[in-house]
């Protein structure tokens, strides 16, 4: 399992390069209302939770991101440091940052 933090106030976590079938992770040291994550070359789907559970490839509690180059906002439901947690079954690169 990966990891990365956010400081209050940065933006994100960038050009991540996911290892498949592993649980990347991104904590934000502030309460986010909601958070993007950034396919930055679309190799595979993302499977991603923001609200504390772990996400499996597949997995019915998570958010699925297609396999495209592309962009997804998510609202964090909990309170307290905002957790991203992504995988995939491939290798794509992404960014993970706050939202609005």
């Amino acid at each position: 399992m990966a990891t990365h933090t956010v400081a209050k106030g940065d933006l994100g976590a960038h050009a991540i390069t996911l290892v498949a079938n592993t649980v990347e992770t991104t904590t934000f040291g502030e309460d986010l209302d909601e958070i993007t994550i950034v396919s930055l070359d679309g190799a595979a789907p993302l499977y991603i939770t923001v609200d504390g559970r772990t996400p499996t490839v597949g997995g019915a509690s998570t958010r699925v991101m297609p396999a495209a180059i592309g962009a997804v906002s998510i609202d964090v439901p909990t309170a307290g440091n905002s957790v991203v947690k992504v995988i995939s079954s491939g290798t794509p690169t992404i960014s993970v940052q706050r939202g609005r």
